[in-house]
């Protein structure tokens, strides 16, 4: 099965990505250069990627964006 891909932030330099491997159950946020995909090996995990103080503009704008994806994802119980 495709990983599944979202870009959080993204720039001339590249792009912040969140990736779901479902065949190995793995999910890591990692940056890549312009039109490559994200190596898992260097990826961050959630945990990491959450408490990493962004270094960079585009690094704190992922890091907005994933928060937000998180919570609209959650979202609320009736």
């Amino acid at each position: 099965m495709p990983i599944k891909m979202r870009t959080l932030a993204e720039d001339a330099t590249g792009a912040w990505k969140v990736a779901f491997d479902l065949d190995e159950l793995h999910l890591y946020i990692a940056f890549a250069p312009p039109g490559c995909v994200p190596d898992p090996v260097d990826g961050m995990t959630i945990e990491d990627f959450l408490i990493t103080i962004p270094t960079n503009a585009l690094q704190q704008s992922a890091h907005g964006a994933f928060l937000q994806l998180l919570s609209n994802g959650i979202g609320e119980e009736n």
